[in-house]
């Protein structure tokens, strides 16, 4: 049974004593990509995005890939342990009207418009000076993160939620502030927010069936990686208002774990399902967004077909029930 759910100069000191022997700030750390040394890695709209007026605040309407950047923080000046952070909105800009952005870490959805999220990562403490800079440890650490942008606030009455070309979503860093030298510290930006566009409704998404019922599947001619039996679904979507919108969509699953493109329900792992678009019969990966259909002018409702299929995991299947749930998300363009 597959279950198919829909669902933010300091004054100064004439003491010159202290003057030479404080330490200078901002460079103590630089945080880059592992090997490459990138200190810029872009977010592309790439097209328009369309938010409906009638969502509720918090909806996400856009969210990035999901990435997993190796990063390497190494030492400028010799000093203590070092925490390294992620600073929220470095410029400290207004993304947009009637919108917010927000970055999920570890799993986690941070929506504050500024501040510092910590990384729980430290910078070994060195105390190498000149050339010997060089021999201070670094530490190296995988950052998974997404960023989203969510419908929040009144809706701006031009339709246009941002007029920025860029917007600087974080910068890593040390404990001691952001460092103001260009291309010393990995920044991420979202490109293109000018795309950003409300439209007057949203659309209402149905599952036909909400749940899928595969019956009694016979277990001969077992091959590992072979179709057992499959059944058709749809979703289907429709709309009140003339605002012309495309739809994507991406199945998330609830429960049970992945395998590439295979599905394993948790109560039995000798099969698992797969979606494949009923037209073209490719896979469609989950957690991935996928085009639906467009609802031009004149067109108020659509139904895109599907098929899950059972693949069999293992040449000895476990006769029993299986189950698993997925979750639609709808996304607008």
């Amino acid at each position: 049974m597959l279950t198919v759910l829909t669902s933010c100069y300091t004054r100064w000191c004439p003491t010159f004593l202290l003057t030479f022997l404080l330490p200078a700030t901002g460079m103590a750390m630089t945080c880059k990509t592992q090997g490459a040394g990138e200190t810029v890695i872009r977010a592309d709209l790439s097209s328009s995005v369309a938010i409906p007026a009638t969502l509720p605040d918090g909806s996400a309407v856009w969210r990035s890939e999901r990435l997993n950047i190796p990063v390497e923080c190494s030492r400028n000046q010799p000093g203590g342990a070092e925490e390294v952070f992620l600073y929220l909105n470095p410029e400290n800009l207004q993304i947009g009207q009637g919108i917010r952005a927000g970055l999920t870490l570890n799993g986690v959805d941070y929506v504050q418009a500024q501040g510092r999220i910590p990384t729980q990562q430290l910078l070994p403490a060195c105390s190498n000076a000149g050339e010997n800079l060089k021999a201070c440890p670094s530490v190296s650490f995988s950052l998974p993160f997404s960023v989203f942008i969510q419908k929040f606030g009144p809706t701006p009455p031009s339709g246009v939620a941002s007029d920025l070309t860029d917007y600087r979503m974080f910068q890593i860093d040390g404990a001691s502030g952001m460092t103001p030298v260009p291309d010393s510290n990995l920044n991420y930006v979202i490109n293109n927010l000018g795309g950003l566009r409300f439209v007057a409704c949203d659309a209402e998404l149905r599952v036909m069936p909400e749940t899928v019922e595969f019956g009694d599947v016979a277990i001969r001619n077992v091959r590992v990686g072979e179709v057992a039996t499959f059944q058709r679904f749809a979703l289907a979507t429709s709309r009140t208002c003339d605002s012309p919108f495309s739809l994507n969509a991406r199945f998330t699953p609830v429960s049970g774990t992945l395998s590439g493109d295979v599905l394993i329900p948790v109560n039995n792992d000798s099969i698992g399902i797969r979606i494949t678009n009923a037209i073209t019969d490719q896979p469609v990966p989950y957690h991935e967004p996928f085009h639906i259909t467009d609802l031009p002018e004149g067109n108020y409702s659509a139904t895109a077909d599907f098929n899950a299929e059972l693949i069999w995991q293992n040449s000895v299947p476990r006769p029993g029930p299986f189950s698993a749930e997925l979750m639609v998300d709808l996304f607008y363009k």
